[in-house]
């Protein structure tokens, strides 16, 4: 259904509720044996999803429920209980001093560090603002999502912080799902 805002969605309707409601499947396969492992699925209706041999589940924006250009990324991490919000945000503002004006990135921007507790899992993340050689910018929000046993890397990119932020905090419930699943 198209509306006068691409990109946005309609009032009344957010990306959680579309997420969740409508559009969500977290699917867990049993193994066939003790000695084989879970595979869990995270399926969102409106974006593509691609699995990367290095672990890595992408979704791109394939629908008009999400905003053209949008991409969100999960994976699976080392967990590492002890990493600080401190640590998080310097390892970011390292990377983004060596690579801005490098290649294509012209400017890289590290901001809001914030850590906060969702049903039990430590949320740390940061954003980068990246403007492109070309001009362009995009808006990158990455978290460490940490649980009691497992953490997880959650991305989300798209030319607008709102757009950036609404495709994150939709995606959250789902990769927090991941995390505290009892499984391996």
């Amino acid at each position: 259904m198209p509306w006068a805002n691409p990109g946005q969605l309609p009032r009344g309707i957010s990306l959680r509720r579309l997420a969740t409601a409508a559009a969500v499947a977290v699917v867990a396969l049993a193994p066939s044996n003790a000695g084989a492992q879970d595979h869990v699925a995270v399926v969102i209706n409106g974006w593509e999803r691609n699995e990367e041999g290095s672990g890595v589940v992408a979704f791109r924006c394939a629908s008009s429920i999400c905003a053209a250009g949008s991409e969100v990324s999960y994976k699976r991490q080392p967990h590492r209980p002890e990493v600080t919000l401190a640590a998080f945000e310097a390892h970011h503002r390292k990377l983004a001093a060596e690579y801005s004006g490098t290649g294509k990135i012209r400017d890289l921007r590290i901001a809001a560090p914030q850590e906060r507790v969702v049903e039990g899992v430590r949320v740390v993340q940061v954003r980068r603002e990246f403007e492109w050689a070309d001009g362009t910018r995009d808006v990158l929000i990455e978290a460490r999502l940490i649980g009691p046993q497992k953490s997880y890397t959650l991305m989300s990119s798209s030319p607008r912080l709102e757009w950036s932020r609404n495709n994150f905090e939709g995606f959250l419930p789902r990769v927090i799902d991941l995390v505290l699943l009892n499984n391996p």
